[in-house]
């Protein structure tokens, strides 16, 4: 986990139930050309560091489907936005393009020798970024005084399945969605009503 920052998971009712967000069409579709057709929506969470808050481990946030084969179709993806503009000062996500293809260990080897470049990430309201969680990246410190909230929307494909990412879906807030929302939120939990208190066992993964 990460000192000085937030990772919360969102009840899914009121506000936090907005299928022009998690329903758009660009979006999805850019999940599905990734990630195959016919995902799941698993994850739906905050990620805020805070004032003191220190750079993360370099980390991705799951590991490989098989020990040996590291490379593989893309099976999850988390699509970003912040609730602030995002700069250098407020902890902007740091990140490496295509060790997602790669083990950590090989990963972490060509960052270290330069062959893979850590690349801040700033964002303004509005911006959306959409990314494999395979992928070589941390947190980094915010320096102002201001909390900086990024939403974190988890999509998969459909046969991929963690228990610690999931989404409680109140019985009452799924029949008011539409079929296509319905479907992108089928195997999650439903429950007659959300909690507010949650067991975050989420946890980067050493992979």
């Amino acid at each position: 986990m990460r000192v000085g920052a937030l990772y919360v998971t969102l009840p899914f009712d009121g506000l936090f139930v907005d299928q022009a967000i998690f329903c758009d069409d660009d979006i999805v579709g850019i999940v599905e050309r990734v990630a195959g057709r016919d995902p799941v929506m698993c994850q739906l969470v905050t990620d805020t560091p805070v004032l003191d808050s220190e750079f993360q481990d370099w980390h991705r946030d799951t590991p490989p489907l098989f020990d040996d084969a590291p490379e593989t179709p893309s099976f999850q993806l988390a699509v970003n936005f912040p609730l602030v503009d995002v700069d250098d000062a407020n902890g902007p996500l740091e990140t490496t393009r295509g060790t997602h293809r790669l083990s950590r260990e090989e990963s972490l080897e060509g960052l270290e020798a330069g062959r893979f470049t850590a690349e801040r990430v700033p964002m303004q309201l509005g911006d959306v970024m959409i990314c494999d969680v395979r992928g070589l990246h941390r947190g980094t410190p915010n320096l102002t005084g201001e909390p900086r909230p990024m939403v974190v929307i988890g999509y998969s494909r459909a046969w991929y399945f963690r228990p610690e990412a999931h989404i409680d879906v109140p019985r009452d807030v799924l029949a008011g969605l539409p079929a296509r929302a319905r479907r992108l939120l089928r195997f999650n939990p439903i429950v007659e009503k959300t909690a507010r208190t949650f067991d975050e066992s989420y946890r980067q993964f050493a992979y």
